[in-house]
């Protein structure tokens, strides 16, 4: 039987090992990056421009694609879906 990985709420990064997770917690719900040093989730203007920034540097897309990119994925998030962002 395989179980599913599970992923970070907000950004969908894959929540594989400990560290991973918001304040290394496992039953958290948000990773590491997402989330402040209290394990709050951070505000989505901050998290969609860290995203951009990651697409940008590692997609080789301009920053104009990289935002577009950053809020498609994030718009369907259980995080942010449903909320007009």
């Amino acid at each position: 039987m395989s179980e599913k990985c599970k992923s970070c709420a907000s950004c969908g990064m894959p929540l594989e090992n400990k560290e991973d997770f918001a304040l290394g917690d496992p039953s958290q719900i948000y990773c590491r990056y997402c989330t402040d040093q209290t394990g709050k989730l951070l505000p989505f203007r901050v998290i969609l421009a860290m995203n951009a920034k990651q697409f940008e540097e590692t997609q080789g897309i301009t920053e104009e694609a990289s935002i577009r990119m950053a809020r498609d994925i994030l718009k369907n998030q259980p995080a942010w879906k449903g909320l007009g962002v």
